[in-house]
């Protein structure tokens, strides 16, 4: 990066952006808090102010990039992504024009969500290029690293000892039913609940996300920052990075997330490996009992403590899911009963319309989530889905992540759109149906093949090209600073595949788009000084800042 230095001696361009850069990504945390997302905040302005003040620090870092690195091949290259963008929007735009379904409105599309959504993507693929572009030190990361695993794990941590809380997959069942137990938004126990009688198989009210918005995406949080925060472990030894470390344990195995739980746990083995290989075979540093005993203390104590953390209890909780209904009173059993009884009337007498309301009426004690069955899909726009959910069994009916697959599949069924594949039907009608969890393959049916590879597949290519220039400059290259940007980088695409609510969040893409930038800076060797110095423990041979 140009340093674009003032004549007066002042701070130049380009140490401004850095700084500001620094802010922005130290803020994502607080910008994921819960209730900014939800009413009334949200719709004061009709979006959550979050993704306002992103667009505004966004549009600030792209006008100070522009004044600190502008050049001719940058300029070509934004222009011509923004011209396809362009071009494959309006394409998109006439194939979800022509979408069918049984729902009046279509699932609400609109145009201008859908264009919001797509500028809201771009927005970490051009982190992605300015921090390329910029250098960061190892001191100056490791500030970054800590304040994010400080303000993400902590919160989670501290949050979860004082009860306080929100639960991670606490559902708004409403009064009256039998899972009003799962009524609440905030957990029912902190930690110290795991080993009492109470907290066995109370999976959905001992898992706990701190007040983030959603759990899948502070999973990618932690599993993006464990790599990291070990790295400066190994590296860096003192006290602040072991507490860090073990918040990153606790947080994980206290979200509750099966991602969270093992990733972190299989974090600690890889980086007992990555350790000894880093000073004994490429001897990038020197050996400190202190690191290893640490590590390997951290994870025994995870692997002792998931017995009878929220995710190890999971198994029985969903087996007590069914059995719920045999420990009521006498009289809220009986009301059970009456609603499964008048439903099979309804149903015999073959009056659709009274079976749909009565249905939408009394989702909470059918066991399904209201919100789906009276807006996102309402039952009396498509009585024989509903009827067959209601087939499933309890359990499967409170998997809000299986009935939105459903309701997908359906609604795509009935659309029948072969052009769908390449143009997408639309995100916005998408999220109003109930997103797929499952990043990829959620972006490929609302964008088309043409709006994954424009906006989702560049992560993925970018890791493997980043994989391919450390393979090919192995012994310059290859070294734990870029392995450890690699696994975190590397495990936020797989999770985001695997449980979704991470390639559509900006507060994981932009974290995910920073540390890619600085992955790929690396295997760029954009970094590279002199080699054959021995490793400082504050930091690696080849990194220094840049002003």
């Amino acid at each position: 990066m140009r340093s674009g230095h003032n004549q007066h001696g002042g701070e130049t361009v380009a140490s401004k952006l850095k700084k500001t850069l620094i802010l922005f990504i130290i803020l994502q945390p607080f910008l994921d808090i819960f209730w900014l997302y939800q009413p009334p905040i949200s719709n004061f302005l009709g979006m959550s102010p979050a993704t306002i003040i992103r667009i505004l620090f966004i549009a600030v870092i792209g006008v100070m990039f522009l004044i600190a690195d502008s050049s001719k091949k940058l300029n070509l290259f934004f222009g011509a992504y923004i011209a396809l963008l362009l071009v494959y929007f309006v394409f998109h735009q006439w194939n979800a024009g022509q979408f069918n379904s049984l729902v009046p409105g279509n699932f609400a599309y609109s145009t201008f969500g859908e264009l919001f959504y797509i500028v809201r993507m771009v927005m970490p693929l051009f982190m992605i290029i300015v921090v390329y572009r910029t250098e960061f030190s190892d001191s100056t990361l490791e500030t970054i690293v800590s304040w994010l695993s400080g303000l993400t794990a902590g919160s989670i941590v501290v949050s979860n000892v004082l009860g306080i809380s929100l639960g991670s997959y606490l559902h708004q069942w409403g009064k009256g039913n039998i899972f009003e137990q799962y009524s609440r938004q905030h957990i029912t126990g902190s930690i110290f609940s795991w080993f009492t009688a109470s907290g066995r198989g109370n999976y959905y009210g001992l898992a706990s996300k701190g007040f983030f918005n959603h759990a899948n995406t502070v999973s990618a949080m932690l599993l993006m920052l464990t790599p990291l925060v070990l790295y400066f472990l190994c590296t860096h030894f003192n006290v602040k990075n072991v507490i860090l470390a073990s918040l990153q344990a606790l947080a994980g195995l206290e979200l509750g997330t099966k991602a969270a739980a093992y990733g972190t746990i299989a974090i600690f083995g890889l980086f007992v490996v990555l350790y000894l290989y880093f000073v004994f075979i490429a001897k990038e540093f020197r050996f400190r009992v202190a690191s290893i005993v640490s590590l390997l203390a951290i994870m025994l104590v995870m692997v002792g403590l998931f017995h009878f953390s929220p995710n190890g209890n999971r198994q029985v909780s969903e087996e007590q899911t069914a059995d719920i209904a045999a420990n009521l009173d006498k009289d809220s059993q009986k009301d059970q009963e009456n609603v499964y009884h008048h439903l099979k009337v309804l149903t015999k007498r073959g009056n659709d319309k009274k079976t749909a309301k009565y249905i939408e009426k009394h989702a909470a004690e059918l066991a399904l989530n209201p919100e789906f069955a009276t807006k996102s899909y309402p039952v009396h726009n498509d009585l024989k889905f509903w009827q067959g959910i209601l087939k499933w069994p309890v359990w499967e009916r409170m998997n809000y992540r299986s009935l939105q697959n459903a309701i997908w599949k359906r609604v795509a069924s009935i659309n029948g759109n072969s052009k769908d594949k390449v143009l997408g039907f639309g995100y916005t009608r998408l999220s109003n149906m109930g997103l797929i969890e499952r990043d990829f393959v959620s972006q490929y049916y609302a964008m088309g093949i043409v709006g994954l590879i424009l906006l989702v597949l560049p992560y993925v290519g970018i890791l493997i090209w980043a994989a391919l220039m450390i393979l090919m400059h192995f012994r310059r290259r290859f070294t734990m600073r870029n392995v450890a940007l690699g696994v975190s980088c590397g495990l936020t695409l797989g999770l985001s595949l695997y449980a979704g609510y991470v390639m559509d969040y900006l507060t994981a893409t932009l974290l995910l788009a920073f540390f890619m930038g600085q992955l790929l800076r690396g295997a760029m060797g954009k970094d590279e000084k002199t080699y054959g110095a021995s490793n400082t423990l504050a930091g690696g041979p080849f990194y220094s800042i840049k002003h």
